[in-house]
């Protein structure tokens, strides 16, 4: 690390990674969602057949979805202090964009898009 811009570029990395993991993690609850509950009377299972475990299933999306707004909250935190320490960033992916234009101060962060 040599300076506020390259630890602030690896915070932005990781917070994005974060959020796209947790989109991922939702992604597959919903897609099990799904399949438990479109599949199972023609698998030959009554309703009451694994309910509990779709409540489990469903509370877990609940917290998944909780985790992303307090992942996507901390860019506010996030933002405020990168503006008193003068350090800016870029959006690097496409539709990702920033609600507002990045301040111009010192430092410039770029983040490049994560492929998965």
């Amino acid at each position: 690390m040599t300076d506020k811009t390259d630890y602030a570029s690896m915070i932005a990395h990781r917070l994005r990674a974060a959020e796209h993991a947790v989109d991922a993690a939702s992604a597959e609850i919903a897609l099990l969602t799904h399949d438990m509950t479109r599949h199972r009377a023609a698998a030959g299972f009554a309703a009451d057949a694994g309910h509990g475990a779709l409540v489990e299933v469903q509370a877990a999306q609940t917290a998944l979805v909780e985790a992303r707004g307090r992942l996507v909250a901390s860019h506010a935190s996030l933002a405020r202090t990168a503006r008193r320490m003068g350090v800016t960033w870029m959006v690097g992916g496409p539709g990702e964009d920033k609600d507002q234009p990045p301040v111009r101060p010192t430092g410039r962060v770029e983040v490049e898009p994560i492929l998965a």
